[in-house]
C-alpha cells in the first residue's frame, strides 16, 4: 500500500480527493440515510415485500458506512482506509436501490395484464438483474485496484473498470424508463382486457401518483448515476469533482430524495396485501374486464354446405318473447394484438 501522503501528489490524484471534505455535509447525509433503513425495514415485514425492502435497507446500510468514511476524512483526507469505505458505501449503494426499482415493474405488469407486456419475463430478468449484478461486481472490482494497487497504470485501468460499470448501471436506468414508456403506451393502445381482480389497484388514485413518484425516482437517480460517472472518469483533481456542493447535491441528495420517495411511496403499501400475491409471470386465469366495449358481429346466414334456413329460424325463435330483449352473443375476440409476437 501507498504511503497516504503521497496521495496530495499527482501519482493519486486521480483516484483521491484533493479537498477535505465538510463534517456537517457528511454528518447530515449519515444521519438522514441511517433513519431511514429501520423504517424500511419495518414496511418490508408489515407490507409482506422483504425482497425489495432488504435491497433498499442494503443500500442505505452502504450509503451510511460511505458517510462515515467522509466524516472520517474531514480529519485525514488522506487516509486510504477511509477514502475506500466512502468509495465502497457511496458508489454501490445506490446499485442496490435501483436493483430495487428493478424488482417493482414486473408487478405493475401483473396488475394491469401480462398481455400488454413489452418483453418476456425471461428477457426482462436478464437485462435489468444480471445488468445489475454485473454493474456491482464492476465497481467493487474496480475500486479495490484503483485504490489498493501502487502502480498508476493499475491505478488507470480500476478507475476504468469503475467507469464502466456505472456506464452500464445508467443504460440500464434508461432502458428501463424506455420498457416503461412501452409498457404505458401497450395499455392506452392495446384492446386486451384488464384483470377484474386487481381493479382496485390500477383504479385508485393512490396507485396512479405512485407510478408518478417511481418515474421521478428512477430519474433521480439517473442523474445521480451520470454525475458519477463524469466525476470518476475524469478524476478527483478536476473542477467538477473539486466542488463539493456539486457532489452533496447532484449525488447525495439525489440518492436521498430518490430513496425518501421510495419509502413514502412504498410499493407494497400501495399495491396493498396483492403484493406478495402478484404474479411475475403467466396470464391470470380470474375473469377479465374490458377496458373499452368491443364492437358485436351480427351472425352470417350466408349459404353453406350445412346451411339449413329452418334450422335457423327454430333456433333463433324457440324462446322468444316480446317482454324480453334480445340481443346477439358477442363474437370471439379475435382481433386481440399478440404482444409475442411483436417481440
Amino acid at each position: 500500500m501507498a504511503n497516504p501522503a503521497d496521495c496530495t501528489s499527482s501519482h493519486c490524484s486521480r483516484v483521491f480527493l484533493t479537498y477535505e471534505p465538510s463534517l456537517a455535509g457528511g454528518a447530515v447525509f449519515l444521519v438522514l440515510f441511517a433513519i431511514l433503513i429501520p423504517v424500511v425495514l419495518a414496511l418490508g415485514i408489515k407490507c409482506k415485500s422483504s425482497v425489495f425492502a432488504t435491497a433498499i435497507a442494503t443500500g442505505l446500510a452502504l450509503e451510511v458506512l460511505g458517510y462515515i468514511g467522509r466524516v472520517l476524512l474531514h480529519n485525514n483526507p488522506n487516509e486510504k482506509s477511509f477514502f475506500i469505505l466512502f468509495l465502497v458505501g457511496t458508489i454501490l449503494g445506490p446499485t442496490f436501490i435501483c436493483g430495487a426499482i428493478f424488482l417493482v415493474m414486473p408487478k405493475i405488469v401483473a396488475v394491469y395484464g401480462e398481455e400488454f407486456r413489452s418483453w418476456r419475463p425471461v428477457w426482462y430478468r436478464l437485462s435489468f438483474y444480471a445488468l445489475t449484478a454485473i454493474t456491482f461486481v464492476l465497481e467493487l472490482a474496480g475500486i479495490l485496484v484503483s485504490t489498493i494497487q501502487n502502480d498508476q497504470g493499475d491505478v488507470d485501468t480500476g478507475v476504468r473498470v469503475v467507469v464502466v460499470g456505472l456506464a452500464i448501471l445508467l443504460v440500464a436506468l434508461l432502458v428501463f424508463i424506455g420498457h416503461a414508456m412501452l409498457f404505458s403506451i401497450a395499455v392506452r393502445t392495446r384492446h386486451h382486457p384488464l384483470d377484474i381482480k386487481y381493479a382496485g389497484i390500477y383504479n385508485s388514485g393512490a396507485f396512479k401518483i405512485f407510478l408518478a413518484a417511481l418515474s421521478l425516482a428512477t430519474l433521480l437517480l439517473i442523474i445521480r448515476t451520470a454525475f458519477r460517472t463524469v466525476v470518476i472518469a475524469e478524476g478527483y483533481d478536476s473542477s467538477i469533482a473539486q466542488s463539493e456542493i456539486l457532489f452533496l447535491i447532484l449525488d447525495g441528495l439525489m440518492v436521498f430524495l430518490a430513496t425518501l420517495i421510495l419509502v413514502a411511496f412504498f410499493p407494497g403499501r400501495v399495491l396493498s396485501d396483492s403484493w406478495s400475491q402478484l404474479p411475475t409471470r403467466g396470464p391470470s386465469k380470474t375473469p377479465l374486464r374490458p377496458i373499452r366495449p368491443t364492437p358485436y358481429e351480427i351472425p352470417s346466414t350466408r349459404t353453406s354446405p350445412t346451411y339449413n334456413r329452418m334450422s335457423v329460424k327454430s333456433s333463433t325463435t324457440a324462446n322468444y318473447s316480446p317482454r324480453k330483449m334480445h340481443y346477439p352473443a358477442p363474437a370471439p375476440q379475435n382481433h386481440m394484438v399478440d404482444s409475442d409476437a411483436l417481440w
